[in-house]
């Protein structure tokens, strides 16, 4: 928290993103996996394609920057960033000629779709890498196991591609664990394209930040040798137990946001409740007289289930603009900020909202401590 007239240079609501800290848990990570030969794509989805996190990123040595927009990924190139770029979403037929043009490699899934890439890289007299994404169980994207062989038969046909690897995604839409079982599974189908078809493929995605824990306890990862992860850099912690890992920094950014009002006013509205701008009907518990402020901030700007202030306090309700806060013992005032950390979920909105400004803190990196 910090007074009116401390930060006068200063605007809020805005996201303070800690490059230091990012660098440091990104170069850890990177270690981490090379002890294991894994590679590491650094996935800058979650901060709207921030080139200064790029930068970071490609300077702790990340092998790929990834990201599911083919916009962020032309902006982090056009901001002068050297890497490997890969897209991390199946392309729309929309965006083809940009995704030829500005990623290294996309992941793919749609043998339409892989067409119009050939013909658009015969175009541009280039050669566009693929990794076919196989479906095992989470129900995003992927080819089902049985079609892989059946896909690869039709892919040799195209000119214009390469077909690097294969991947899958788990621990996302249907939450499937990425155990070794699931694991084994995708070994396996490389094993078998590999034979089928009298190839080597080089990159094997086995998944996100959700495989940490199994890549970790493994003693045997097979054919995987790529991970693609952004959210444990983010948040430093555990994706499937949400428990900090020791290797990294936790609250790699905060949310700040200033007062604009406090009032001494009764913990249960007055009249009859209906349902709110959102379709919900509210329900507040009983603390009598409380400490309200109100903060310049809304459901329209992040994940208010995602925050959760630094000091003692509790949020209370929000609308599209404003955010309750129940100051309870605090001291502060009118103009004052109150900083939040926040999940991977309010992260992505915050950095998602125009209204909030973006901050970076720590832009030469440094070594970080880390804090028993």
């Amino acid at each position: 928290m910090r007074k009116a007239d401390t930060i006068s240079l200063k605007s809020a609501p805005r996201i303070e993103i800690d490059l230091a800290k990012i660098y440091q848990n990104t170069k850890r990570l990177k270690q981490r996996f090379s002890t294991k030969n894994v590679s590491m794509m650094g996935v800058t989805k979650g901060v709207l394609g921030s080139p200064a996190v790029a930068a970071a990123m490609t300077a702790a040595g990340v092998d790929f920057i990834a990201d599911s927009r083919i916009e962020n990924i032309k902006r982090i190139k056009e901001a002068g960033i050297k890497n490997n770029f890969v897209l991390i979403r199946t392309p729309s037929m929309s965006k083809i000629h940009d995704v030829v043009k500005y990623a290294d490699i996309s992941l793919n899934t749609e043998i339409e779709i892989v067409r119009l890439l050939s013909e658009e890289a015969l175009a541009l007299k280039k050669i566009h890498k693929i990794v076919l994404m196989v479906d095992l169980g989470d129900l995003r994207e992927g080819i089902l196991p049985g079609d892989m062989a059946s896909t690869f038969r039709k892919l040799r046909e195209f000119k214009g591609i390469q077909t690097i690897g294969i991947g899958t995604n788990l621990g996302c839409i249907g939450a499937i664990v990425p155990d070794q079982k699931k694991m084994d599974e995708l070994s396996r189908i490389v094993f078998d394209l590999e034979k089928k078809f009298n190839i080597d493929l080089h990159l094997i995605s086995g998944g996100n930040s959700a495989n940490y824990r199994w890549f970790d306890q493994s003693r045997n990862l097979g054919r995987i040798n790529n991970l693609r992860i952004g959210e444990m850099v983010y948040t430093g912690c555990d994706t499937i137990n949400y428990q900090p890992i020791d290797l990294l920094e936790c609250n790699t950014s905060r949310l700040v946001a200033d007062i604009i009002e406090i009032k001494e006013k009764e913990s249960l509205p007055s009249g009859t409740v209906c349902t709110d701008a959102f379709g919900n009907v509210p329900v507040f518990s009983d603390r009598g007289k409380i400490s309200r402020a109100i903060l310049v901030l809304g459901r329209q700007d992040v994940l208010i289930q995602g925050l959760t202030p630094v000091e003692d306090m509790e949020i209370i309700g929000a609308s599209s603009d404003h955010i309750t806060i129940d100051l309870k013992d605090s001291s502060i005032q009118i103009g004052d900020e109150i900083h939040f950390n926040l999940t991977y979920g309010a992260l992505v909105s915050a950095m998602t909202s125009p209204y909030i400004e973006k901050v970076y803190l720590n832009e030469k990196y440094g070594e970080i401590i880390k804090q028993s």
